[in-house]
């Protein structure tokens, strides 16, 4: 994703896809059956695999987990959950050197800054 590129950029359009500006296509998303929002996946580097997915898994308005593929392989690097349902992410996981395990696990009942 460009550095220059906002949120007003893109938009989401009634058959489930993000568009950006220039109408392509760089996501999906989904809608609960209260037509909230309940999750999105983007390709952000354009290669045809998910780069971000974020997710309310209990429909109450806000994410409670999001995963990232920080380096393209196809798999999620980093994993980012609010475990405790505050509102804030309170557990990440990162796979340092992309071989399938998470090297670095976090914990803050606090949430993290």
């Amino acid at each position: 994703m460009s550095t220059d590129t906002s949120a007003s950029d893109r938009h989401f359009a009634a058959d489930g896809n993000i568009y950006e500006a220039d109408g392509t296509v760089v996501g999906t998303y989904q809608l609960d059956e209260h037509g909230h929002l309940a999750s999105t996946s983007t390709d952000e580097d354009g290669d045809g695999r998910v780069d971000t997915v974020v997710a309310d898994t209990d429909h109450d308005g806000t994410f409670e987990t999001g995963v990232v593929d920080t380096n393209a392989d196809g798999y999620g690097e980093t994993v980012m959950m609010d475990t405790d349902n505050d509102g804030d992410f309170d557990t990440a996981a990162i796979d340092t050197d992309a071989d399938g395990t998470f090297e670095t696990v976090r914990t803050d009942p606090d949430g993290f800054a």
